[in-house]
């Protein structure tokens, strides 16, 4: 197991209109007991790790914000499914190279 594996899910998801209307209507105990299912491995402490390091390098690194409640990325999550804005708004503005 490891962070990788749940990049993979990520980009697999953000490759994969399919793959990703069916796991964002999932919590995160679904999520990972299917995506086990689909062969990929992780740990709910992966995903938190792979998480805020993506959001940290799109507030500070992309958009060149102080990481606070100001972010312009924090907006954009509202009223949304977790994935959906975890796939759309965080892993679209990383090249496959910066996802490795």
């Amino acid at each position: 197991m490891s962070q990788a594996e749940f990049v993979r899910f990520l980009r697999a998801a953000r490759d994969s209109p399919a793959m990703l209307e069916r796991y964002a209507p999932m919590d995160m105990s679904r999520m990972m007991f299917h995506a086990r299912g689909d062969g990929f491995t992780f740990t709910i402490s992966e995903v938190g790790q792979v998480v805020g390091r993506l959001e940290v390098d799109v507030v500070v690194g992309k958009d060149g914000e102080p990481f606070d409640g100001s972010s312009a990325l924090w907006r954009q999550m509202w009223g949304r499914r977790y994935l959906d804005y975890l796939v759309h708004d965080v892993v679209s503005r990383f090249t496959d190279e910066e996802l490795s």
